[in-house]
C-alpha cells in the first residue's frame, strides 16, 4: 500500500496499465488529480462510475483503500451512439469480462455493478451516499443529462461530478450547469487536460489541492485538445465540396 500511495501522489498513470482505458496520458493524470483530492476530504470516499466497459477507470479506486464502495452502472451496449454522428462499437462487453480484468489487479469485492441505464435504474440500488461520480457513458447530451441528474440525486451533500470526453458532450455539461443555477445550487466547474470536466458541488474544494491547481495552469493543453477534435468538422465546412455550395449561396442570397 504505501508504494500505492506514493505512485497515485505521483500522479503515475502506471496505476492504469494492466487493463486500456479509453483516456489520453493526461485524462488519466487529471483523474488521479482528483482522486488524490478526493481522498484528501474524504479518507472514505464512495465512487461511482457511469460507463466502465472494460474497467480500465476503476483501477485506481479499486487499489485505493480509501475509498470504500465502488457503483459500477454500465448498460453494456454492443454499440453505442454519439453525439459525433457515429455509433461506437464495443465488442464482448460484458460484467463479467471487466471483473475477470480487474480481479487481476485486486479484490473486486467491494464493486457493486449495475446492468444497466440510469434511467430505468432505482436510486435506492444506491445504498450509500457518494462523494465522487464519473460520467462516461452513452456521449450523447440526452443520456449525458439524465446520468448528471441520476448523479446530482445519489451524491452526497457535497462532493464531485466528473465527465469525460467533454468536447463531445459539452451542450449536455452547458445544460447541467444550467440546471444547477435554475435549482441555487452551489458549484464550481472547470475543465482538465485532456478533456476532463469537473464539476464540484456545494463545499468540496478540488480545486484548491495543488494537483488540481498545477492542471488548472496547464489547462490549455485541454482546451487546444479539444478544439482539434473536432477541427475535422471545420475543414469539412471550409473544404469542397461544401465551401461550393456555400459561395453558391451567398452568389444567390440564401442566408442561413
Amino acid at each position: 500500500m504505501p508504494k500505492f500511495e506514493e505512485t497515485l501522489a505521483e500522479l503515475d498513470i502506471k496505476l492504469f496499465e494492466k487493463i486500456a482505458s479509453q483516456t489520453t496520458d493526461d485524462d488519466k493524470k487529471s483523474l488521479l488529480a482528483v482522486q488524490n483530492a478526493v481522498r484528501e476530504i474524504n479518507p472514505h470516499y464512495k465512487y461511482l462510475e457511469i460507463g466502465s466497459h472494460l474497467g480500465g477507470s476503476l483501477q485506481p479506486h479499486l487499489l485505493d483503500e480509501k475509498c470504500s464502495i465502488i457503483y459500477s452502472i454500465d448498460k453494456r451496449p454492443l454499440v453505442q451512439p454519439d453525439e459525433r454522428g457515429v455509433n461506437y462499437g464495443y465488442p464482448e462487453n460484458s460484467t463479467k469480462r471487466m471483473l475477470d480484468l480487474l480481479s487481476e489487479t485486486g479484490s473486486t469485492e467491494k464493486i457493486h455493478t449495475i446492468d444497466g441505464e440510469t434511467k430505468r435504474i432505482n436510486k435506492g440500488e444506491i445504498k450509500e451516499k457518494v462523494q465522487l461520480c464519473f460520467i462516461d457513458g452513452e456521449h450523447t447530451d440526452k443520456a449525458t443529462n439524465i446520468d448528471f441528474d441520476f448523479c446530482l440525486d445519489v451524491l452526497d451533500k457535497s462532493g464531485a461530478i466528473v465527465f469525460h470526453d467533454s468536447f463531445v458532450i459539452y451542450n449536455a455539461i452547458w445544460d447541467c450547469i444550467e440546471k444547477l443555477k435554475a435549482r441555487n445550487i452551489n458549484f464550481k466547474a472547470y475543465n482538465l487536460p485532456s478533456v476532463v470536466f469537473v464539476i464540484e458541488i456545494n463545499d468540496f474544494p478540488l480545486h484548491k489541492h495543488s494537483h488540481i491547481q498545477n492542471l488548472l495552469l496547464e489547462n490549455n493543453r485541454g482546451y487546444l485538445f479539444s478544439l482539434r477534435q473536432n477541427d475535422e468538422y471545420r475543414r469539412f465546412t471550409t473544404g469542397f465540396p461544401m465551401n461550393y455550395i456555400w459561395k453558391l449561396c451567398i452568389k444567390l442570397g440564401i442566408k442561413f
